[in-house]
């Protein structure tokens, strides 16, 4: 058993899942002759300000009382949500006032103001997409989606400025693809994740299975003349589902999943070879469509992220200088203080590889920072701690 001084931390607990709700509000407005939409859009707004209320509002009342008089009162409200989806349900005009009811799908946004962790950048790669439905790429010649998908949410996540991204697009992590993320490795770990976050120096693995990429209406595939002829009465619409996984990187284990899925039309003619990624396939209504989830989806990430502890790997020890393995480009400066923590390997009843970090209660002072790595100082012989090269700095 573990000296109870010290403090063991198993990777999993950092996981901070976020639930999405549906909400139904009515918004209202007042409505003028003739200005129909303008109130339709207030309303909205109201409607949406109502949803976001409900789920992530968060109050703060300041009073001050000087003699017994009420010299200062104040009410703060602070909203810490974000509206995924809105669908109206209906809309009609009462006594001056447009009442427009909607069901709204609602995220509440993780928080970490204040936290160190927050002011640095974790470095994240992501892996290529697996296909479970590879013959419905067919149409449009779109097999290039497990490669592509994952450029285009690199991208994403870049130009978000919030995280450092690694693209791995050559790698994918699943073989069964069913039954994804649960799957183990020759080593009986749960995935290869950590193998891939140790060859970037990423902290996070980002993955994913893309589900559906068929057509609502089969009908409208047919090869015959007639389903030709008549195709531009069909229903095109296409069927594009992606689950995407987050793995810590240290351990393998998942820390956040979430479906993105949506159906929109695609107008390109179905023997016509775009591929996934075109200029002709994001001019499509489809395309457009499929840009605009990627664009959610590396927000999300960002958001789940955000509040995790800042975790580095160590890469040198010399003396009492230790190298580890973020820099600049991860917001690390000089006079930065980070906990240093030893990592153990363990096997759970099953044989399951886990890790643990234990706190060695000694704080590393960053000296020197170059874009992708840096190094600091302790004030202890990192001997006596048995500090080793893969061993973690850790900011919270």
């Amino acid at each position: 058993m573990m000296n109870k001084t010290n403090v063991v931390l198993i990777l999993v607990l950092f996981s901070q899942f976020v639930s999405a709700d549906w909400i139904q509000v009515t918004g209202k407005a007042p409505y003028k002759e003739g200005l129909y939409e303008q109130a339709r859009e207030k309303a909205r707004e109201d409607a949406l300000q109502q949803a976001i209320m409900q789920i992530g509002s968060h109050v703060k009342s300041e009073q001050r009382v000087v003699n017994g008089i009420l010299k200062h009162d104040q009410i703060t409200v602070s909203s810490q949500a974000r509206v995924n989806k809105s669908l109206v349900l209906d809309e009609y005009i009462f006594k001056g006032v447009l009442h427009l009811s909607m069901n709204v799908d609602v995220d509440e946004v993780p928080t970490c103001s204040g936290s160190q962790a927050s002011t640095y950048k974790k470095q994240v790669v992501v892996l290529g997409f697996a296909v479970e439905s590879p013959d419905q790429t067919r149409h449009g010649a779109i097999h290039n989606v497990n490669r592509g998908l994952s450029s285009i949410l690199n991208q994403a996540l870049h130009e978000g400025g919030g995280l450092v991204v690694f693209q791995s697009s050559q790698h994918s992590l699943y073989e069964d693809l069913v039954n994804a993320p649960s799957s183990y490795t020759e080593q009986q770990t749960l995935t290869k994740a950590a193998e891939f976050a140790k060859q970037t120096g990423a902290q996070f693995v980002v993955s994913g299975v893309v589900r559906d990429l068929g057509f609502e209406d089969e009908a409208a595939l047919g090869t015959s003349y007639w389903a030709r002829l008549t195709r531009f009465q069909a229903n095109t619409n296409r069927r594009f589902s992606v689950d995407v996984f987050v793995h810590d990187g240290f351990s393998g284990a998942i820390i956040w999943q979430k479906n993105f899925a949506l159906s929109a039309k695609w107008t390109v003619d179905l023997d016509k070879k775009i591929g996934f990624g075109s200029a002709e396939f994001w001019q499509d209504e489809y395309g457009l469509a499929v840009g605009g989830l990627v664009n959610g989806m590396a927000a999300m990430i960002d958001d789940q992220l955000r509040c995790q502890p800042f975790m580095t790997r160590i890469s040198r020890v010399e003396g009492k200088t230790i190298h580890f393995q973020s820099g600049a480009s991860s917001g690390v400066r000089p006079g930065d203080k980070l906990s240093l923590y030893r990592t153990y390997n363990f096997y759970d009843a099953d044989l399951l590889k886990g890790v643990e970090l234990t706190n060695v209660k000694t704080a590393l002072t960053v000296s020197q920072v170059h874009p992708g790595f840096a190094s600091g100082k302790i004030s202890v012989d990192p001997g006596r701690l048995n500090i080793q090269m893969d061993d973690l700095l850790v900011a919270w």
